[in-house]
């Protein structure tokens, strides 16, 4: 009995010290080049590199920069076309910012969509970038959870608008 004590305790020991070994063995990762960092009320260019390139190279607009929000602290979705509306109900859903399966069914059928699957917004939405006017998008994970959940909400409305109107409990 005292010896499988003292055997579990060394077993025990050897695991850690092997998954120490096993740890420092693994290469770093390596720094290609450093994330920058966007100021608070300042505009970014979409780097190229990181999310599928959106026409014109326009800007990724926070909830920081003047003239974004209206004055219920929302960005407008009315800009947001069928693609967008559809990679957006993707990211509320992933997010649990959104509940049920009218979501999930709304963005789906509208996914589904020709147009859709075609359009360089819907990888954005996916991303929670909501189009805007002058084809700049807006990152809704900047916005306090509140309003990302009231933002999603309507995202869902207008995904239904989109012909996915005949789904159940909206």
């Amino acid at each position: 009995m005292i010896f499988n004590k003292y055997f579990a305790v060394l077993a025990a020991a050897g695991l850690t010290i092997s998954g120490v070994a096993v740890a420092q063995t693994v290469p770093p990762i390596p720094q290609s080049s450093p994330v920058p960092t966007v100021v608070p009320g300042t505009q970014t260019t979409l780097p190229s590199a990181n999310l599928q390139a959106v026409s014109g190279g326009k800007n990724i607009l926070t909830a920081a920069s003047p003239g974004t929000l209206g004055a219920d602290g929302l960005p407008t979705i009315e800009n947001a076309q069928a693609g967008n509306v559809a990679g957006l109900g993707y990211y509320c859903v992933k997010h649990k910012l959104v509940l049920g399966t009218s979501p999930i069914v709304a963005a789906r059928t509208l996914a589904k969509r020709p147009d859709v699957q075609n359009d360089q917004f819907y990888s954005l939405g996916g991303k929670g970038l909501l189009q805007t006017a002058g084809g700049n998008v807006f990152d809704i994970s900047t916005l306090p959870k509140d309003k990302r959940v009231t933002t999603c909400n309507d995202i869902v409305k207008k995904a239904q608008s989109f012909g996915s109107s005949a789904v159940v409990g909206h």
